[in-house]
């Protein structure tokens, strides 16, 4: 009976031991990514309550590596953005789960591990701002900004799109007279482009990034028309308006004729009793 007692009793204190460890905890799930102009966030879902979790990464070309901020958190996420600075590499992450009141990270805590990330290829781009300017009355220039991105040169400052991609960045204009529907494409590499058009006519424009390689389409910008004062003050109405504005013009000048001949006709009898006083 004693031998019994002193058993159970250890088993109480090993199940005491392996709850305390975490041993019966389980690994999270749904670990992904979210990557937005080189922004990278890890999210999970947790399985258990009252779980702190650590987040590690490793590249192809690099090993793992904890961030501080990322060690021992409650929250379900974790921004690794300045620890993925080489775009070119492929990293994996794993989220590791621990009781909150561990004080000594276990030997073998549950783990759950990420798909792999190539920031090159898999985050997405995000939508270029633009301006309109109106050169002449048959060129319009597009001047584009390249988006910044959050991976930083050595002195801290943000790199662009193009710091990045460099010759494989490349933007399609999509254009079209305002109020149509006929859109067209042009292809361009610069961030000014000068684009031949109709004098008189409205035209409106969207942009979109376009990396060559990897194959990849970022976000298509917000639409932008060239302003009111380039058009035509008519064109709003149509050829209504200039056949409206030619039947003015040939009303004005028939009530013109009329009123001339109307005063010619009354003054032509009296010019010719001034020159024959005698018939008077």
């Amino acid at each position: 009976m004693g031998s019994a007692a002193i058993t159970l009793g250890c088993v109480l204190i090993c199940l005491h031991c392996r709850l305390s460890s975490g041993a019966l905890l389980k690994p999270v799930t749904n670990v992904k990514w979210k990557s937005f102009n080189f922004d990278t966030l890890l999210e999970w879902q947790k399985t258990s309550e009252d779980v702190t979790y650590t987040v590690r990464v490793s590249g192809i070309n690099s090993n793992w590596i904890k961030k501080p901020e990322c060690t021992r958190i409650q929250t379900t996420r974790c921004d690794l953005t300045n620890v993925l600075q080489n775009v070119s590499d492929t990293y994996t992450a794993e989220v590791l789960s621990y009781p909150p009141g561990d004080t000594e990270e276990n030997e073998d805590p549950p783990v759950a591990k990420s798909p792999p990330i190539q920031l090159l290829k898999d985050t997405v781009i995000g939508r270029p701002s633009f301006t309109v300017t109106r050169k002449n009355t048959t060129e319009i220039q597009l001047k584009i900004d390249d988006p910044n991105t959050h991976i930083r040169f050595l002195n801290r400052t943000r790199k662009t799109l193009r710091d990045i991609y460099g010759s494989e960045l490349e933007y399609k204009v999509f254009y079209w007279k305002d109020r149509t529907s006929g859109k067209k494409t042009k292809i361009a590499k610069e961030q000014v482009i000068v684009m031949d058009v109709d004098p008189g006519v409205s035209y409106c424009f969207s942009i979109q990034p376009h990396i060559i390689s990897p194959y990849k389409n970022g976000q298509e910008s917000k639409i932008i028309c060239s302003s009111s004062e380039d058009r035509s003050p008519f064109e709003d109405f149509g050829i209504g308006a200039y056949a409206l504005m030619a039947l003015g013009v040939l009303l004005l000048i028939v009530v013109v004729v009329g009123i001339t001949v109307y005063m010619c006709r009354r003054k032509a009898p009296h010019t010719l009793a001034e020159a024959n006083p005698l018939t008077a």
